[in-house]
């Protein structure tokens, strides 16, 4: 569902591409911040396995929710859907993911910790070990499903009179998780099932309370304890207080991985914007849709996790380098930083290809002539000579207007059958960044005319498609009947004879014939044009012959030259660092944790995914730098300060001790493990498996 998520947000409920990022983030967000709830219920009430099980149901309600909400021009309440801010549909699809939200987050803390229940330490923990490695392999071959699936139901199959259909991809992943919980609560009866340790974060609030109000109570002279924590030993238990300082230490550890999740959750947004700036042809009539290709990571996942169990984890080994968990951890969280020095670099290829926006109260101009002679225009203090069916974009930063109110004198030389050969006009220049200015026969055909300033739109399309308006004047052979434009199968219908149409970005890249109809009648062909990736144009049709139309297409912002396949090595980065980081922390978490607080360190644990995408809202929304290129080298400056905080606490870190019964045991453990399970600091501490 995350796939498409950024871009329903954009394109169907209409945010702004920055709102959609933040909202996506904030999505994002709740569902590793909820996560600390479910921990806290399932530790403390109803145990991990029927946590799983009722939260499920409403994550399955809240999918329905927004597949529901997704669809057009339906009626909620009696109140119709007719624009992107609707509010029903709006409303309705922000709600739904405000529930799946919640329930996601009674899952996620759960399920790994259900799963790690199902093992017997040590003795099985080279399978536990196993069973990580597999249990993010699964997710990731239906992340690798769902990402190639759902933007072709999203952008290939019409519903419900739209030529994008969002309920059904939003649709198919709430018909098979309904699928996946049958399959989870048919196999109930093959499950360890533990029951819920007691109210955990009761206990432990209280604990930290009272040690804190007896320390700073503490008498002159009294006896000073090694922890502030052991001033609760005079009412709580010593087991309760030492599971309190582990936690306390893998917490600190915690502090510095939300920077991993900021830089990896911006597949979903800020790598997935960039995608639509590039050029997802192939060849061969293959083309890449922009969401598609968060299907790389995934894929990745899929071939990287069993060539780092079977071959590097065993080689670190082996060599004696990145064998503990926390240095994989760190490496993992480098190399995210690299992929974003990556990202930024291509960042700078994509910039010249990037509309012009002008500077605040400036004018870019565009300036058409349809007639067939040459004209001087006299404005502004400046002469431009525009020649004859051509045009004249004044779009270099010294030809930008500052905003105003000019007299235009314009001078036709030498047209044939022109009577009036000057036209006076003002321009209110103050209206609009970037607008054109069509001159062409006046229907009287005594002398030109023109139109009044059209405004353009020159950023480029979110889903990478050409954005293409037309600009026309139609009057001298309309005689007042409506026009009807048509290019491939889009139509604008129902146009006076002068004026411009809505842009328009439906159409994929390619070459497509242009159209034109008078009241209703037969189509005339202009001629066929070829629309590139990416680019905006501006058509330009006008006439002083019935049936023999002037054409002239400018193109007001370059196509995506940059080939989509670029953003290839910054994905394997990213990738190779989430595998040295995200099993590896869960697996981390899971066997550092205190047995009674699994489910609570799982919920920090997912915490810190939270609060890496509260990063990117914050820095998103700050906008500190115009250019995405230099927020990238920012994510990735503060990705490799951070690293080297974690690699500090790291270093100063006690791995915890696996509780067993025979030192035999123990020193087997110790010999079968390869990965996790030899991770000991050498010289500092003896390790017994973790």
């Amino acid at each position: 569902m995350r796939t498409i998520l950024s871009l329903y947000l954009n394109k169907a409920l209409g945010f702004p591409e920055d709102t959609a990022t933040v909202l996506y983030h904030v999505f994002i967000m709740l569902c590793y911040f909820t996560p600390i709830l479910g921990a806290i219920v399932a530790d403390t009430f109803l145990g991990k396995y029927k946590t799983i099980l009722y939260v499920s149901i409403l994550y399955a309600v809240g999918n329905v929710v927004l597949s529901v909400g997704a669809i057009p021009n339906t009626e909620w309440i009696g109140a119709p859907v007719e624009d992107a801010y609707g509010v029903p549909q709006t409303v309705v699809s922000l709600i739904g993911l405000f529930i799946i939200a919640v329930g996601t987050g009674g899952i996620k803390p759960c399920v790994a910790a259900f799963g790690g229940d199902q093992f017997i330490r040590p003795q099985q923990d080279r399978q536990l070990e196993t069973f990580f490695s597999i249990f993010y392999f699964s997710i990731n071959a239906g992340s690798l499903l769902s990402t190639v699936v759902t933007p072709i139901l999203r952008d290939e199959v019409e519903c419900a009179g739209v030529e994008t259909c969002y309920p059904l991809a939003f649709g198919v992943p709430a018909i098979l998780f309904a699928v996946a919980l049958a399959v989870f609560v048919a196999g109930k009866s093959l499950y360890i099932i533990k029951p819920p340790e007691g109210n955990v974060i009761v206990d432990t609030m209280k604990c930290m309370g009272h040690a804190i109000s007896r320390k700073f109570k503490a008498k002159k002279g009294e006896k000073k304890r090694d922890h502030w924590l052991d001033y609760a030993d005079d009412k709580y238990d010593t087991s309760l207080i030492q599971d309190l300082k582990g936690v306390l230490t893998i917490v600190l550890l915690y502090l510095p991985m939300p920077f991993f999740w900021a830089l990896f959750d911006q597949q979903g947004s800020r790598w997935t914007f960039q995608a639509t700036r590039m050029d997802g042809n192939l060849g061969g009539g293959v083309a890449i849709k922009p969401d598609q290709m968060q299907v790389v990571n995934p894929l990745l996942i899929l071939l990287f996790v069993p060539i780092f169990e079977a071959f590097f984890y065993p080689l670190f080994n082996k060599i004696g380098v990145l064998h503990r968990p926390l240095q994989k951890m760190v490496f993992g969280g480098t190399l995210a930083g690299v992929a974003f020095v990556v990202s930024g670099l291509v960042e700078l290829q994509l910039e010249p290809t990037y509309a012009k926006i002008p500077p605040t109260n400036s004018l870019q101009l565009n300036i058409y002539n349809t007639l067939d002679c040459n004209l001087t225009i006299n404005f502004n203090n400046t002469q431009y000579e525009v020649p004859r069916l051509s045009a004249l974009p004044l779009d270099d930063s010294s030809e930008y207007f500052k905003n105003g109110v000019y007299d235009l004198v314009a001078t036709s030389m030498n047209c044939p059958d022109l009577v009036n050969d000057t036209l006076m006009k003002t321009l209110n220049m103050t209206q609009y960044p970037s607008a054109s200015l069509l001159f062409s026969y006046s229907s009287d055909s005594q002398g030109f005319d023109a139109l009044d300033l059209a405004e353009i739109e020159l950023e480029k399309s979110d889903n990478a498609n050409p954005r293409i308006r037309i600009l026309y004047d139609l009057a001298t052979e309309s005689n007042g009947e409506n026009v009807t434009f048509m290019i491939g199968g889009f139509e604008w219908t129902g146009l006076p004879d002068q004026g411009s149409t809505e842009s328009m970005d439906r159409l994929s890249p390619g070459s497509y014939e242009i159209k034109y109809s008078i009241g209703g009648g037969d189509p005339v062909l202009i001629r066929s044009e070829e629309f590139l990736t990416g680019a905006v144009y501006e058509v330009v049709v006008a006439s002083d012959n019935p049936g023999e139309p002037f054409m002239l297409v400018q193109e007001l912002t370059k196509p995506n030259s940059v080939s989509i396949l670029l953003l290839i090595p910054q994905y394997v980065l990213i990738t190779m660092g989430e595998v040295m980081f995200s099993p590896i922390g869960l697996q981390f978490s899971f066997t550092q944790a205190p047995e009674s607080m699994k489910s609570l360190i799982q919920g920090l644990w997912q915490l810190t995914v939270a609060f890496g995408n509260l990063i990117v809202i914050i820095i998103a929304e700050a906008k500190i730098f115009p250019k995405q290129s230099d927020e990238f080298f920012l994510f990735a400056g503060l990705m490799f300060v951070d690293m080297i905080i974690l690699a500090i606490l790291a270093w100063r870190y006690k791995y915890k001790e696996t509780p067993d019964s025979s030192n035999k045991e123990k020193k087997k453990s110790i010999s079968d493990s390869s990965d996790s399970e030899s991770i000991g600091d050498e010289g500092r501490e003896q390790d017994t498996g973790m």
